[in-house]
């Protein structure tokens, strides 16, 4: 019974190998204006903010973990730990938004 499922299942496939077939030799049809192809630039933009984000955010969390460790162990010192902190995440953001930033050019918006 499972030999028989196995010999349908390629013969179908063949098949619709070969009714398939007749559409590679079709010429591929010439794109429109409106519609744009998706090249390996948009793949690159893709990956390059997938790693910014996921290393931006556990840049984030690494520095606001530090920085409530440090307040509890000093809380003299609670207010320019937040400061420098404040300070330290905005610029891990702006890493972040140039990494958009560089996808936008690697993709040509």
């Amino acid at each position: 019974m499972r030999k028989m499922r196995k010999k349908t299942a390629v013969l179908i496939a063949l098949t619709l190998l070969v009714l398939a077939v007749p559409a590679f030799a079709q010429e591929p049809a010439a794109p429109s204006g409106a519609a744009r192809s998706w090249g390996a630039g948009a793949l690159g933009a893709a990956f390059l903010l997938g790693i910014a984000a996921a290393f931006g955010a556990m840049a984030q969390g690494r520095a606001t973990s530090a920085a409530a460790e440090g307040m509890s162990r000093n809380p003299g010192a609670a207010g320019p730990i937040r400061t420098m902190t404040i300070i330290g995440l905005a610029l891990i953001e702006s890493l972040v938004l140039y990494a958009l930033l560089i996808a936008f050019l690697i993709k040509g918006v």
